[in-house]
């Protein structure tokens, strides 16, 4: 097995996805998110033997693995194998925001032993990641425990060198865990891009259902911190109604 860090993702809101495109058109989405992530990975780490990225596809759910092969002892290779995998991630959150059918992902990141290809996932991280993945109350993908503490380690002398957001995750049954998220705007080209990105985002919660609208509430709560981390200015329509 080899040890790193694992994501597992899914979409919110998929079943009955049916009732808001046309099924051709949401196959053809998926397929093309399929070939444009697993060629960026190709082109991105085919000269970088050392970065072990895998990623595989099952509907709407995907699964996405990071291993460093790194000979320097003082390296972290599994707390910078989380960075690196985030960066994958964010890679994926924007593909499907400017896709012609767009989705809002939620999902874990963790750390520990796996396999993963096309056909299997097994391992410690993989388990790690199904139990927590589809537990976030909104659109966030967050670190795990395990990960969460390998990162803070890493950024503790430089808690900025990271394009990770840090936000207190609410988890069903009421809980909440302050941790690190990946964040949706990452790969905004700037203040009107993450506008736009943070619409599609939001529009993608379409239903009157008090269990959706719960979700888009703790999304925007998430949306505002990953704006104050850019130093982006928050859109009006994004602040709190509350005095």
């Amino acid at each position: 097995m080899q040890t790193g860090a694992v994501a597992l993702i899914d979409a919110l809101g998929f079943r009955g996805i049916w009732n808001r495109h046309n099924s051709q058109q949401v196959l053809d989405a998926l397929k093309d998110m399929k070939d444009v992530i697993e060629a960026k990975i190709t082109n991105q780490f085919a000269t970088q033997p050392s970065f072990q990225c895998s990623i595989a596809f099952l509907s709407d759910t995907i699964a996405i693995s990071m291993a460093l092969d790194d000979p320097r002892d003082d390296y972290d290779r599994v707390g910078s194998s989380v960075l690196y995998l985030a960066d994958v991630v964010s890679w994926i959150l924007e593909h499907s925001l400017r896709s012609k059918v767009p989705l809002a992902y939620r999902g874990a990141i963790a750390i520990g032993e796996y396999e993963l290809s096309a056909h299997f996932l097994i391992g410690q991280a993989i388990d790690e990641a199904a139990a927590a993945h589809e537990r976030s109350q909104g659109a966030m993908i967050w670190l795990t425990p395990g990960a969460k503490d390998r990162v803070s380690n890493i950024l503790r002398n430089n808690p900025r060198n990271t394009h990770l957001v840090r936000f207190p995750v609410p988890l069903k049954g009421g809980d909440t865990f302050p941790t690190f998220t990946v964040s949706p705007l990452e790969q905004a080209r700037g203040q009107d891009d993450a506008n736009a990105l943070t619409q599609t985002l939001l529009h993608t919660f379409s239903s009157p259902q008090v269990e959706v609208a719960i979700k888009r509430q703790n999304t925007i709560r998430h949306v505002r911190a990953c704006y104050e981390w850019r130093g982006l200015e928050i859109p009006q329509d994004l602040l709190p109604l509350d005095p």
